[in-house]
């Protein structure tokens, strides 16, 4: 039951994560340090989501073993 959910939850919050990136086409300049990215604003969004989903991973692995 509760793994039910638990994917359930995932879908529809990567599914909402894909509609955000889609719907931001347009480009965004990002600094970074000394760095200025210049990159559509959906690249930058997955990107983010991306390293969230790397954290949350490696703090549930740490948190186990």
């Amino acid at each position: 039951m509760m793994r039910r959910l638990r994917v359930g939850l995932i879908a529809v919050f990567a599914a909402l994560t894909l509609i955000v990136v889609l719907q931001n086409m347009e480009t965004a300049e990002t600094d970074i340090l000394f760095f200025t990215l210049s990159m559509p604003r959906s690249v930058l969004l997955a990107l983010t989501a991306l390293g969230g989903f790397v954290v949350g991973l490696l703090v549930a692995l740490r948190q186990r073993g």
